[in-house]
């Protein structure tokens, strides 16, 4: 096994939900401070989604000011980033004291992986804006979700077995 093997820079993708108490306006601060965390640890952020309205698929609760407090809706965002294993612990502190932070998760990936997610992206942006689209861009996009979401099942399944 070599020893460079944990010190060797990796892509990682955090993923975050903001409280939703959080006004409009200062969601973007909010975010900004959690990007600072990541640019403190990293070597390059390599893509990014700002944070997004979303319903949560479950309440979770967080303790704010000694009071468990239920949120069913949060912004949602993301960052993909190149960094030191060693950071990792330095980002994770950083997120738990932050108290606009509900929940986050790192992930170890790919970089290629964004390219594909961004392709969707653009094709589902360009249907919601009601342009007209070619059916073959609509069925690549498709094809292209198809297989982002076996890859979500996959990931499912390999961290229901790390749970397990």
């Amino acid at each position: 096994m070599d020893h460079n093997e944990h010190t060797e820079p990796r892509i990682y993708e955090l993923g975050y939900h903001l409280v939703p108490t959080i006004s409009e306006e200062n969601i973007p601060a909010a975010s900004k401070a959690v990007r600072g965390m990541v640019e403190r640890i990293s070597k390059g952020i390599i893509a990014e989604e700002n944070p997004v309205f979303i319903d949560l698929a479950y309440t979770i609760v967080k303790t704010v000011e000694h009071k468990n407090k239920r949120f069913d809706n949060a912004y949602f965002g993301w960052i993909k980033f190149e960094g030191e294993p060693s950071g990792i612990a330095e980002l994770e502190e950083g997120l738990k004291k932050d108290d606009n932070v509900l929940r986050y998760l790192i992930v170890k990936t790919l970089r290629e992986d964004t390219f594909i997610a961004k392709t969707f992206t653009a094709v589902k942006a360009k249907v919601h804006d009601k342009e007209p689209v070619v059916s073959e861009k609509l069925e690549a996009a498709q094809d292209e979700a198809e297989v982002v979401a076996s890859e979500g099942d996959e990931l499912d399944k390999a961290i229901e077995d790390l749970v397990a």
